[in-house]
């Protein structure tokens, strides 16, 4: 009796539990599985009373209660496994209400028995070993509402079988704990009814029922058996576009979807089992990571028939409480993608090179035009050549021939903008590979040791070429010139200043658009352009008179390293 009344507290605190741990996040299946634990503490308590009390009237009372909970613990759990396996869940969902029926009409008539005589033809006591046992006369209707209850507790064992051969951990861990959970009393309940042995009397499903609750609530605490609810794989599995594909620790296929079987050209029982390698011929070979640590990724060509086509392979570990179970492998194609990219290289070569053919052209063209200006200058009449006028219009010549030498070799330093990807560079590294052109300058560098390094475009030395270049050109006696960084939130901030006359507030905003300048006016508009490839930022926040100060924001993601 102390076990049965135990196994009822079990159930009771296995319900508790399950609705403080949903009470945040409700679902269908919690609901039943509150009602699960509910029904079998119902009709464990009870039967401990049957059990426990000498008076047949008193035991026959207390078996009848039992029914609230027996007759609706087959159904619940039928309910449970349904929703939570995902099988048949939208027809459960719809004829939820019908399925309640037949057990609030099974208790009806076994409470109105005195009056029909056909759920119970009667009952007795017995006294086998000395402890008297309540024996019942089964009618008709009950057999029925065995039936019934018994084909539902079938069809859940049913549905979570299939989910524990067709899922992986951790949902296949939880299919296997909600089996033996269900398996046991349902074997106790066929001893009963069968009459074998001891059991003719005693009835051992309430006490399974300790069993059972304590192998769900183990599943609760080493599996998150409530936490973890695992979605119908037809619906989403099957029905993705990327390969998916499940191996254990020795790269041995447990689990395909359709679109990696389709993209290999076999069966799913021709490779369930089977190595990896196997699959795509050695297309696909994870021996460059075998420790399980952490994830990983790379571009993979696969021949199917006469077309080759492009993949990335994301790999990532699978573990359970921290120890490795296998690995996830995504095949994501990205044929498309990767013919476009190759037509973007082609087309970017066909204009460089023609972009270098025109202006290795212009080049020569203004050097010739250079030349012939200085012969011209060297062949005028004296009286002529020191007319102030002719001055001017050769020193305007001169001028203007620069100018589009100039432009043009900018057009060289544009039009690499962005054709390389970016990288991850040093920001001490570069900043010192740029000063080092300005070496014997008379200038004096304080650049800040770190370990912070960005994410830039190749081209991210010549902003710093560019912005100490400003300095010297713009600044009127610049000396000194200082590169520190500094973080603001989640951003980086790199800080290049000098100690020259800085920028009038007018000119803040202007000097980083095109052709604006005492020179060029090309400069600060192509370091703006080298920082906006990966997302960085630029303004100047000097003080005029005092300092020109130019801020580098460097976005979260684009910086690592520690910076104060």
């Amino acid at each position: 009796m102390g076990a049965l009344i135990f196994s009822g507290l079990i159930s009771t605190l296995l319900a508790i539990k399950a609705y403080k741990a949903f009470n945040y996040r409700k679902t269908p299946f919690s609901k039943y599985f509150i009602l699960i634990m509910l029904s079998m503490s119902l009709w464990a308590v009870n039967y401990a009373f049957e059990v426990g009390f000498i008076d047949p009237e008193l035991k026959y009372f207390f078996a009848r209660i039992e029914y609230l909970g027996i007759a609706f613990a087959p159904v619940v759990w039928f309910l449970f496994a349904a929703e939570y396996s995902g099988t048949c869940r939208q027809f459960v969902r719809k004829h939820e209400k019908l399925f309640f029926l037949f057990p609030i009409l099974s208790i009806l008539l076994m409470l109105t028995n005195d009056f029909h005589g056909l759920f119970f033809r009667g009952y007795s006591v017995d006294s086998p070993g000395g402890f008297p046992l309540l024996v019942i006369q089964h009618g008709p209707l009950f057999w029925i509402f065995y039936v019934y209850s018994f084909i539902l507790i079938l069809f859940g064992i049913f549905f979570f079988f299939m989910q524990f051969i067709l899922l992986t951990v951790p949902y296949r861990t939880q299919a296997g704990i909600a089996l033996a959970a269900a398996c046991i009393p349902v074997v106790g309940n066929i001893l009963h009814i069968a009459r074998i042995g001891p059991f003719a009397f005693f009835d051992p499903t309430p006490f399974s029922f300790t069993i059972t609750g304590l192998i769900l609530f183990w599943g609760i605490m080493q599996h998150e058996f409530l936490y973890i609810v695992p979605t119908a794989r037809e619906s989403v599995i099957e029905s993705m576009n990327d390969g998916y594909i499940v191996v254990d620790l020795k790269n041995f296929i447990v689990d395909i979807n359709k679109a990696a079987l389709e993209l290999a050209g076999k069966a799913r029982i021709e490779v369930l089992g089977r190595n990896l390698n196997e699959l795509f011929g050695g297309g696909v070979d994870l021996s460059q990571n075998e420790t399980y640590e952490g994830n990983f990724g790379k571009e993979i060509s696969l021949k199917k028939g006469l077309e080759t086509k492009f993949f990335t392979l994301s790999v990532s570990p699978l573990t359970t409480r921290g120890y490795p179970e296998g690995k996830l492998i995504m095949i994501h194609d990205i044929t498309e993608i990767y013919r476009y990219q190759e037509a973007l290289k082609q087309a970017n070569k066909k204009i460089n090179l023609m972009s270098n053919i025109t202006r290795h052209d212009i080049l020569n063209q203004v050097n010739v035009l250079s030349g012939y200006t200085e012969l011209i200058a060297e062949t005028l009449p004296v009286d002529v050549r020191g007319d102030p006028r002719i001055g001017k219009y050769l020193k305007n010549l001169n001028k203007g021939i620069e100018t589009i030498h100039n432009q043009i070799i900018f057009t060289k330093d544009y039009q690499e903008l962005g054709v390389v990807s970016p990288t991850w560079q040093s920001i001490s590294y570069v900043a010192k590979e740029a000063a080092f052109a300005f070496s014997g300058q008379g200038l004096k560098f304080s650049i800040e040791e770190s370990g912070l390094e960005v994410y830039a475009d190749p081209l991210f030395r010549k902003v710093f070429h560019n912005l100490f270049d400003n300095s010297i050109t713009h600044g009127e006696n610049v000396t000194e010139i200082s590169v520190n960084f500094r973080r603001v939130a989640e951003s980086a901030v790199i800080e290049v200043k000098d100690n020259g006359v800085g920028v009038s507030p007018v000119m803040k905003e202007l000097i980083f658009e095109k052709s604006v300048g005492k020179n060029t006016g090309l400069g600060l508009f192509l370091v703006r352009g080298i920082l906006f490839i990966t997302g960085m930022e630029i303004k100047e926040t000097g003080i005029e008179g005092k300092c020109a100060r130019f801020e580098i924001t460097v976005p979260p993601g684009n910086w690592r390293g520690i910076v104060s």
